[in-house]
């Protein structure tokens, strides 16, 4: 599933040259201290020695992908688990897919957030302030940069697990939303863009392990069609940051309280959706598949009566990380129904 989303305005920077810390129009980080790391991890003859710039990084690379772990890794390697097993394939191959999925799912994330926070500064700056640009820890060209360079390693890693045609796609929707699509275009541009980027992500989980079938085409196209619906809720909690940047959101267009009854009314409606869509082509024993009906019942049926009875910022946060987790436990159901 596609990541949660911040977007800029383009222009809002000047370009600085070459090694240089890139200057703010806006108002600084409250951290400095960030900033003067990133130019000196930056410039040419830095003194920062290979094991603190490993470290750096690795920090970094925590602050900025943190937040979409539960939505990048988890629900790929379920759904690759799924595949072993409708295949039969034994517990060392599905030990080694699940680690190259998990590595690909990494890059996915990595690619996704460095883009998506080049742009998203002054939204985090008051939504999400703990990420490596709002903070200072990183600039936004030091973002930038970081996407670039880690875009032909996801493109070579694509391209060994047999799935470059998903990465690629994914790389196309993530530059086109992150990167060119401009902030009042934003209503029209990131369901569609959200969709595509899921169904690129459970596919090339999936095509790593054993050509794309019929059972597996149908639960790669259904499933991010009817969560990526929903996900507009995650617009809810972040008004804020979204006013100030002069994006159009479907709450900021269509008011709070029909979202929030279209959240709940679709994902009410996901597990029957789903029982009669995906469950019951698999054959499995009758216990097995009311197992899995009722543990998406009551993943989905949660945020759902959530959105209506619990309305603050706090609570909006935590609904929508049961929504990304009701993703996983959908995908956790191919394994037990396929086993």
């Amino acid at each position: 599933m596609l990541p949660d989303a911040a977007d800029g305005t383009p222009g809002a920077t000047a370009r600085p040259r070459e090694g240089a810390a890139e200057p703010q129009l806006t108002k600084p980080p409250a951290n400095v201290r960030g900033l003067v790391n990133e130019a000196l991890a930056s410039a040419p003859g830095s003194r920062l020695g290979p094991g603190r710039w490993v470290r750096r990084e690795v920090h970094v690379t925590w602050r900025m992908t943190a937040d979409n772990l539960l939505a990048n890794i988890p629900s790929p390697l379920m759904f690759v688990l799924g595949a072993c097993f409708h295949l039969h394939l034994g517990a060392l191959q599905t030990a080694v897919h699940g680690g190259r999925i998990i590595l690909l799912q990494t890059l996915y994330g990595y690619v996704f957030d460095a883009s998506n926070q080049s742009r998203g500064a002054d939204e985090d700056r008051i939504n999400k302030p703990h990420r490596p640009v709002p903070s200072g820890l990183i600039t936004p060209g030091g973002a930038r940069r970081r996407f670039w360079c880690v875009m032909p390693v996801y493109t070579l890693a694509g391209w060994e697990l047999g799935v470059l045609e998903w990465v690629l796609l994914f790389q196309a929707v993530t530059t086109f939303l992150n990167l060119l699509c401009p902030p009042r275009a934003y209503l029209w541009c990131k369901t569609p863009c959200m969709i595509l980027s899921t169904v690129a992500q459970l596919a090339a989980a999936w095509q790593s392990v054993a050509p794309i079938d019929s059972t597996a085409g149908w639960w790669i196209l259904i499933i991010p069609v009817l969560f990526c619906l929903a996900l507009p809720f995650e617009d809810v909690r972040d008004m804020a940051g979204d006013r100030a940047v002069g994006r159009r959101t479907p709450v900021l267009v269509l008011g709070e309280w029909p979202l929030r009854i279209w959240f709940a009314g679709l994902l009410a409606c996901i597990p029957f959706a789903l029982h009669y869509a995906l469950y019951l082509p698999t054959r499995a024993p009758g216990p097995r598949i009311l197992f899995c009906d009722m543990a998406l019942a009551i993943a989905c049926w949660t945020p759902a009566l959530r959105a209506l009875l619990l309305r603050n910022t706090a609570a909006d946060r935590l609904t929508y990380q049961l929504l990304i987790t009701a993703y996983v436990i959908t995908m956790l159901t191919g394994p037990v129904l396929w086993y």
